[in-house]
């Protein structure tokens, strides 16, 4: 399997899987029924439902055109990198450095990848005339190359955006070594202010405390991190090194987890 390591920051590398071509694939056929379902429902029930050709065409632009053309990039920017077709294959799409992409790389590459933005076409197109889909694979035929050939598996939109799209399942296997039970009866976080940090983070710090036999580069290193991480959420506390740690993830832990 293809596996990208990123390095967090504290120096922590974590692997993650890359989605494979097939998975990709089969996203995008479910995004396809989706938006033309969606597309080719609206149509039969909007359009004959208002007499004005006005009115007509401009709740097909709102209702329809619109929608449609903007459900890629909607769903990837308020579900986590994931359309409806992602979620049920199980990939999802992140910054190359691991985080969450911003609203200017979702943009970014949904505005490179002109095939998806008239997806709703291709049953039609199939119905048609099958001969008219050479004009789709040649739309997508850039797209694919570069995805196939490209170390990260990357299309021409991620290149440019700084995204990769990743094995969700595979991610969730990691996030899962963050977790630490807490067996305290109503148990009240000491340091709320650790959601602020990321899911890297909080990987960073459980690795540090999982740490077999720490010698003293590992203590001034703990420390280093200590600090860092009191000065960037404005902790006050008499806590240091591993203890604090310790604490911050049995927090992250709690909050998390409601």
């Amino acid at each position: 399997m293809a596996i990208i390591t990123i390095n967090t920051p504290f120096n922590i590398d974590l692997e993650f899987k890359l989605a494979t071509f097939p998975k990709r694939v089969a996203a995008w056929l479910i995004d396809m029924v989706v938006i033309s379902a969606y597309f080719y429902g609206m149509v039969a029930l909007l359009l004959p439902a208002l007499n004005s050709e006005a009115l007509g065409t401009l709740a097909g632009y709102l209702f329809i055109i619109l929608p449609v053309m903007a459900y890629q990039l909607v769903f990837e920017i308020f579900f986590n990198g994931q359309t409806l077709g992602k979620k049920a294959i199980g990939i999802k799409i992140i910054d190359k450095e691991g985080n969450e992409p911003s609203w200017g790389q979702f943009i970014t590459r949904w505005m490179l990848c002109l095939g998806n933005l008239f997806i709703y076409t291709v049953p039609y197109a199939m119905a048609v005339s099958p001969v008219s889909l050479i004009g789709f694979i040649f739309i997508y035929l850039p797209d694919t190359i570069v995805l196939l050939v490209t170390p990260k598996s990357q299309r021409i939109g991620d290149l440019a955006a700084g995204t990769v799209v990743i094995d969700a399942n595979y991610v969730t296997s990691i996030n899962e070594t963050i977790y630490r039970e807490i067996e305290v009866v109503d148990y009240v976080p000491m340091f709320p202010q650790v959601m602020r940090l990321t899911d890297r983070d909080i990987n960073g710090i459980r690795n540090l405390l999982d740490t077999k036999n720490p010698g003293k580069d590992t203590g001034r290193y703990v420390q280093q991190v200590v600090q860092r991480i009191k000065q960037v959420l404005g902790l006050e506390t008499d806590l240091e090194g591993m203890d604090l740690l310790r604490q911050l993830l049995f927090d992250y832990n709690f909050i998390a987890g409601k």
